[in-house]
């Protein structure tokens, strides 16, 4: 049983909560895990469990995004130990869970994780609601395999002059689905065979009706859903670059129009940063990821793409 926040309390989370927020957002994990530290004195004496999980949570989500996956686990495994399992709380830290091991290409120890995340029942009351938390983090795991199997061992760099002139040859020729398509056949044969085994997994969790609302795992491989799978797994890392108010880039664009940020090469250079730090080192993909960002534009990218965290996926 909890204790009633005091006053005190009520405003240092006032304070301590937003800088966390913003921590996270510039990936600044250092002060996120003091933030959350602070947090944890504040919070664990009157027993406040759960909202001191949802913090730790998105400091965790951030371990896996910056691939420190033993602290994730670590402190993930934690959370579970303390929270209800009958919580919305506990089924996002147990996602987290089979997220991070599927990210590590765990496949096996993600799989209990999995199971357990998609056959629950007693969490999310509707229906509808449930139907759509299924549908999105089954996307969300097989965006965590693309990324997973996209990642080079070797270290990653890209000529962009040779970027530019793929990503001019794709803009003038090509549609969006044609380039969803492009970057489906750009990507290896160990994506789609990784992909296939976790949806398959996932979606056989579900009661028939609700599976079979969903896309087949042969239609879930075919180029332009690997393609779309693709473009949506990077989107964590540069949606950032392109779409923080505080970037140079949205400033560029807010200021002075989207013409001076494609003269520029603004977000050709954004991209390809992003790409090189993720490990993803396959030509045809980075110029088609540039291509379709610049063929929507920055405003309609940050609209329609904008990621949210497993916290966020609510009824729509």
């Amino acid at each position: 049983m909890n204790t009633p926040l005091s006053d005190i309390q009520k405003q240092r989370l006032k304070i301590l909560e937003p800088k966390l927020e913003v921590a996270i957002k510039n990936q600044d994990i250092q002060a996120a895990k003091a933030l959350v530290l602070d947090l944890q004195v504040l919070l664990r004496p009157t027993n406040h469990f759960v909202r001191l999980s949802q913090s730790k949570n998105k400091l965790f989500e951030l371990s896996i995004e910056l691939g420190d996956y033993d602290f994730a686990i670590n402190g993930l495994n934690s959370n579970r130990e303390v929270l209800n399992k009958n919580t919305r709380i506990y089924l996002e830290t147990t996602s987290l869970m089979a997220i991070c091991y599927v990210r590590m290409q765990e496949i096996i120890k993600a799989k209990p994780y999995i199971k357990e995340v998609l056959t629950n029942k007693s969490v999310i009351k509707s229906d509808r609601t449930r139907k759509i938390f299924h549908k999105e983090i089954i996307n969300r795991f097989n965006e965590e395999v693309a990324l997973c199997t996209l990642k080079s061992s070797d270290d990653v760099s890209y000529n962009e002059d040779e970027i530019e002139q793929e990503v001019i040859r794709i803009i003038q020729t090509l549609t969006e689905q044609e380039i969803f398509a492009q970057i489906g056949q750009a990507s290896p044969r160990a994506t789609k065979e990784l992909m296939f085994l976790v949806y398959d997994y996932s979606t056989k969790q579900l009661p028939s009706a609700e599976r079979l609302a969903l896309p087949s795992p042969t239609q879930k491989i075919k180029d332009t859903e690997v393609g779309q799978t693709v473009f949506e797994s990077v989107k964590r890392v540069i949606y950032n670059s392109l779409c923080n108010p505080e970037s140079d880039i949205y400033k560029t664009w807010f200021n002075n129009g989207m013409k001076i940020v494609l003269s520029k090469g603004y977000i050709r250079s954004a991209v390809i940063s992003c790409l090189v730090n993720l490990g993803v080192g396959i030509k045809m993909i980075a110029a088609s990821i540039i291509a379709l960002i610049m063929k929507l534009g920055i405003e309609i990218y940050c609209e329609r793409y904008k990621p949210i965290s497993l916290m966020e996926i609510r009824d729509k």
